[in-house]
């Protein structure tokens, strides 16, 4: 009885003291939360001074004196402030703040902007949660403690994580206003992708004259972006562009398109004679070009709508106006269009247009090929039954014109300004004989039917227009091949820290196919390769490769690899295509040597040589019809890495004064010391069968610790016209310079 009544004493005096105990302090009803030495509190309002220290939200204040009204939600802060969130930091020595609207003004403002960007103001207000708004600033993404440079403007505004927008703005390297630009922005991202001018290219080129490009970017969306610019030449005239580009869940693509406009003094007049290659002329008024590239998926039977074009009112126009070195003597551009379906996994339908334009710049010249259109119903690898192995059927009718005359083959091989209609079918059946790690063997068996609706007069030179005869012709030969892989033989060897395996893996190609009547294939007119029946043939290669794998490493690498292969013809006339080497059709094909060493991760050496044994030259070289060599050190972290090449080009059909037989050294060289201000990039390319400089380049890159000085020197040669140009430019962080129409220069 006496512990009940213990008991319910404690009880009470346990309920008595928590009546009496002092109620808890406002602060903790604020919707902040509140550090400070000394804090007050009053109906409507909390007061805190010493250390001040304000959590709310993403936001941090710090201050000596704090009001927080309970009604409104604003914040008063005094001296000392600094206001932290994750986009950035401010510091001034006054806030007003409002929790509700998140709105605030800051006065005195010191700012910062993750990575490195400092800014100064008299008055920050910050209109929303991601917008701040001034009427001065002076900022810079320099961080040194005397900043190299500094941009000043009138007024403008902050996009949180987006970027500076910036009315009336003065560019000063130390305190030497440098230019004017009346709006910029300056971007806050990584990418550097925000609406506003970028810096313009200046140069001067030998033919083009003094040049200046300017350029304008908006970046609409994060998934849709234009750039706008407008280009000037003191020997040429004026040019503007745009670049649209788009990014969306079924669709992307981009559009670019260049007019230029020539000065009339270097406009040619009808019947007028060209100057010599060192002048600057045009035969047009103006001149445009069009590159865009378009993908889109349609959910409707799995289609897929693709688009490419590289289109140009003149193709000498990008010759005058390209830094595109490797176009030194022709250069090639595609448009096609296609719209592709897919049913079930294994049947696809396809409509194509395409456009095969090739530009010979050394003699002024074009040859086109066109489909329009072609039509294709393909049915792949399909099971049969119980039947082993897989069955497709490949159909398409192709209108096909050729126009121009190509100087890559044969003057004979194919016939210039004449159009073909075919229809093509043909079943392939395949089968896996046998498939092991170490051997495999596949056969496919197929039969090749082409229709076409015109022929030729065989007793007529195809070049007349009454060789061409409405009577339909019918090509078919049957093909059968056997490739075999292996046996694969393979060894270990085992080292201190690591191991060496050597692999040898034999392959033989065999293929056989039925003759095609000779009176039916002389009334073929020839358009593309398409057109040419297929050949009989043995085809050998041997690979040989080292792998090494250290003790610790998850995966092999490989060192070296190494396949040599040749091929020999049972129909060798047909295999050469009516060609001849020294009067005759040679039974085997070329040796064929491809070479692939990386000792170490960055450096590697690839290398392919083909031996032709028929062309009977007195140096044992000069058998060789290519070679390429190229020797390369990729790693960009050392202070010096860079490439040396060399290549060989020799038709073998035609004379060895073709104009694309020729022998080519070149190389590339970049120094970047850790440390030292100075970057180079150079490029040089030497033609040794013209014995003549065919281009080089050296562009130079001064950081002077924040600012990045640029100046580039161009010097090379299309067929006759020598080109010097020099490029200078300028940028400051994340501001980039211009580029131009062709994206060539950064």
């Amino acid at each position: 009885m006496k512990r009940k009544r213990l008991i319910l004493i404690i009880f009470m005096t346990v309920c008595l003291m928590d009546v009496a105990a002092p109620a808890p302090q406002r602060s903790m009803e604020l919707p902040i939360i509140l550090k400070a030495e000394h804090q007050e509190f009053t109906e409507d309002r909390a007061i805190a001074s010493g250390n001040v220290e304000i959590s709310w939200e993403e936001y941090r204040i710090y201050a000596d004196y704090m009001e927080y009204n309970l009604k409104t939600k604003e914040i008063i802060a005094e001296g000392r402030v600094t206001m932290i969130s994750k986009e950035t930091v401010l510091s001034g020595e006054k806030l007003l703040f409002n929790l509700n609207d998140r709105t605030g003004v800051l006065y005195d403002v010191q700012g910062q902007v993750p990575p490195s960007v400092s800014y100064r103001t008299d008055k920050l207000t910050q209109v929303d949660n991601d917008t701040l708004t001034f009427d001065r600033i002076t900022f810079t993404s320099c961080t040194q403690l005397v900043p190299r440079w500094r941009i000043s403007c009138s007024k403008g505004k902050i996009k949180k994580d987006k970027y500076i927008a910036m009315n009336n703005v003065f560019f000063k390297i130390k305190k030497i206003p440098v230019f004017y630009m009346p709006y910029l922005r300056y971007p806050l991202t990584e990418s550097g992708r925000a609406t506003g001018f970028l810096f313009p290219g200046i140069g001067r080129s030998n033919l083009r004259g003094f040049f200046l490009f300017n350029s304008f970017y908006w970046n609409i969306k994060p998934n849709v972006d234009l750039t706008l610019g407008l280009d000037y030449y003191g020997k040429a005239g004026i040019g503007m562009y745009e670049e649209f580009r788009y990014l969306f869940k079924f669709m992307e693509g981009n559009i670019k398109f260049y007019f230029f406009k020539y000065k009339p003094g270097v406009v040619l007049e009808e019947g007028e004679t060209a100057p010599d290659d060192s002048s600057f002329y045009s035969r047009n008024a103006s001149d445009y070009f069009l590159e865009m590239s378009h993908k889109q998926n349609i959910n409707f039977l799995n289609t897929k709508i693709i688009v490419s074009i590289d289109k140009q009112s003149d193709a000498n126009f990008l010759r005058l106006f390209s830094n595109d070195f490797d176009a030194v003597l022709r250069r090639v551009s595609r448009s096609s269009v296609s719209i592709t379906s897919n049913f079930a996994n294994n049947i696809k339908f396809s409509i194509n247009a395409a456009v095969h334009d090739t530009f010979y710049t050394f003699n002024n010249s074009s040859r086109s090929l066109r489909y329009l259109p072609t039509v294709s119903f393909n049915w792949n690898q399909q099971k049969i039954w119980m039947l082993p192995g897989r069955f497709s059927l490949n159909t398409s009718f192709s209108n096909v014109q050729r126009v121009g005359k190509s100087y890559d083959e044969d003057e004979g091989l194919f016939v210039t300004d004449i159009s073909s209609q075919r229809i093509n079918i043909q079943p392939t059946y395949s089968l896996s004989m046998i498939k092991t790690p170490w051997l495999s063997v596949k056969a496919d068996i197929s039969s090749k039917h082409s229709f076409y609706m015109k022929s030729r007069d065989p007793n007529i030179s195809i070049s007349k227009p009454e060789a061409i005869l409405d009577e339909p012709l019918h090509l078919s030969y049957n093909t059968a091949s056997v490739e075999m892989k292996g046996p694969i033989f393979s060894k270990i060897f085992e080292f201190k820290n690591s191991k060496l395996k050597h692999l040898i893996e034999p392959k033989i190609t065999m293929r056989y196919v039925t003759q095609v009547d000779p009176d039916d294939r002389a009334k073929l007119i020839p358009v593309d390769n398409f057109d040419y029946p297929s050949y009989s043939y043995v085809g050998f290669s041997l690979t040989n490769r080292l792998l090494t794998k250290g003790k610790t490493a998850s995966s092999a690498r490989e060192v070296l690899s190494h396949i040599i292969s040749q091929d020999y013809y049972f129909d060798p006339e047909l295999a050469h295509r009516g060609r001849k080497i020294n009067g005759m059709f040679p039974e085997f094909s070329e040796l064929k040597n491809t070479l692939r060493f990386r000792p170490f991760q960055h450096l590697s050496l690839d290398a392919q040589l083909i031996y032709n044994h028929f062309l009977e030259s007195e140096k044992f070289l000069d058998n060789f019809t290519r070679i390429r060599l190229n020797l390369s050190y990729t790693n960009r972290k050392s202070f010096l890495w860079g490439n040396f090449s060399y290549t060989r080009y020799v038709n073998p059909y035609l004379s060895k004064a073709h104009v694309f037989n020729r022998d080519v050294i070149g190389g590339k060289l970049n120094l970047d010391i850790p440390g030292f201000p100075i970057k180079i990039d150079s490029n040089i390319n030497y033609d040794i069968t013209a014995k003549e400089f065919r281009y080089g380049s050296t562009k130079i890159i001064f950081d002077y610790q924040c600012i990045k000085f640029i100046g580039e020197l161009r010097m090379f040669r299309y067929g006759g016209r020598i080109e010097t140009q020099f490029n200078a430019g300028i940028t400051f962080g994340n501001l980039g310079m211009v580029k131009d129409f062709l994206g060539i220069r950064d």
